[in-house]
């Protein structure tokens, strides 16, 4: 296996993790606002966990995609998809942000959003991933 590989297989097995964290996430946001009071501290503790879980995993996706763009800058040139799936990432980026601002209103139980707007919330990553893949497998432009 050549380096190239190596990173690209690490790459695409820490952007799975960040992935499941971003969308478990919500889920359990969601639990959070249903649970009963004195389920509030696990639950808390639980999302504090998977968050930095997620956040290790969305530091090394970014660092082996930048290895990626070091050992073959050729990338840079292949067309706009790359310059959009970048832009996409960097949402995701947003959206990872985002989750902890929510765990820290949890914290605070000062979380004014509801379940509903949790259950449309955590679509974003999936949408998103599925445009990420698409643009990084079909290259369209």
């Amino acid at each position: 296996m050549n380096t190239y590989s190596l990173v690209l297989t690490l790459h695409v097995i820490s952007i799975a993790t960040w992935m499941m964290m971003l969308v478990y996430l919500p889920k359990l946001f969601v639990y959070h606002i249903n649970a009963p009071q004195n389920a509030h501290a696990t639950l808390t503790l639980q999302e504090g966990s998977l968050f930095k879980v997620g956040t290790v995993a969305m530091i090394l996706s970014i660092k082996f995609g930048l290895i990626l763009l070091y050992l073959n800058p050729y990338l840079l040139q292949s067309g706009g998809w790359l310059h959009l799936k970048l832009t996409l990432v960097a949402g995701m980026v947003v959206y990872h942000v985002t989750c902890k601002k929510f765990i820290r209103q949890f914290v605070q139980s000062g979380i004014t959003q509801n379940v509903r707007f949790f259950k449309f919330f955590r679509v974003i990553p999936e949408i998103t991933t599925a445009l990420i893949i698409l643009l990084s497998i079909a290259k369209p432009f």
